[in-house]
């Protein structure tokens, strides 16, 4: 479920990036790239007040309204104790750093390697039309999996292979760039929706089950905040040498993901003899 919900979110994405990157060329050729953006703007405006109304008209809530009880500070309390939630945070770090940082690909693509700039818009577009594809397999290949652990551990190692070769390979051909991509971008979002699948495989209550997603999200989102900042000081100390530390580091953080793993397996273990 998680899979797909983050494909249809990816389909969603490829059509909307499709539309705005056409629009922003139309408008550059024919005015100015200021009325590119504009329109760009303009896109993005109109379309999320059509769903806004879409929804209004078509979401009926026809259920009552359930009395819910107020959260409760032992609630969380008793979450911060388990320590699935914990290395789950990490886990969701790690990965996350990733779907964070891959838009440095394409000014890498434009400032080192000399792609063109709707080139080099093309790279993150990319990323959107295997979205769907990675999302669909990953949720899939989950679901088949004795572990989840184990779908993780490919798309970390995948992800910080290719990030490597990236940092380490200097100028390179934009076929072996593109093939790097596709390889971190496939593993990146066939992972990436896992991680709140494996909450009840570490003992988390269902009925605690919205409390420790909301502690995971908030560990494991830092990414949007800290990464673009550490990338900013960088890349504006080090100009464009600075795509191989960033890079490199980017690397480290997959490897610290299956660290992470290796953690959440022998957890898990530990469990089951409590358990049995």
């Amino acid at each position: 479920a998680y899979g797909f919900m983050d494909g249809g979110r990816g389909i969603v994405n490829a059509i909307t990036l499709a539309a705005t990157l056409a629009i922003f060329n139309h408008f550059s050729k024919v005015a100015s790239e200021l009325a590119g953006l504009n329109g760009v703007i303009l896109f993005y405006s109109v379309f999320d007040i059509a769903v806004g109304v879409l929804l209004f008209v078509v979401m009926k809530d026809e259920q009552e309204e359930e009395h819910t009880e107020r959260i409760k500070v032992s609630e969380m309390l008793k979450v911060f104790k388990i320590p699935a939630v914990w290395i789950l945070s990490l886990t969701l770090c790690c990965t996350y750093s990733m779907n964070i940082l891959f838009y440095y690909f394409t000014p890498y693509a434009s400032n080192v390697l000399g792609v063109a700039a709707t080139g080099a818009a093309m790279v993150t577009m990319l990323a959107q039309y295997i979205r769907p594809i990675a999302s669909f397999t990953g949720g899939i290949a989950g679901d088949k999996a004795r572990r989840r652990s184990t779908i993780l551990y490919v798309t970390f190692f995948a992800m910080g292979i290719a990030t490597l070769c990236l940092a380490l390979a200097g100028k390179m051909s934009v076929p072996v760039f593109i093939a790097l991509l596709v390889v971190i971008y496939f593993a990146m979002y066939a992972g990436y929706s896992l991680v709140f699948s494996m909450l009840p495989e570490g003992g988390v209550p269902e009925n605690s089950a919205a409390t420790a997603i909301g502690l995971v999200c908030t560990i494991g989102y830092l990414p949007e905040v800290v990464a673009p900042f550490v990338a900013g000081k960088v890349l504006d100390k080090m100009g464009d040498s600075g795509y191989k530390p960033l890079f490199i580091g980017l690397a480290c953080m997959m490897f610290i993901g299956i660290v992470s793993l290796v953690i959440w397996d022998r957890y898990i273990r530990r469990l089951k003899k409590e358990n049995n």
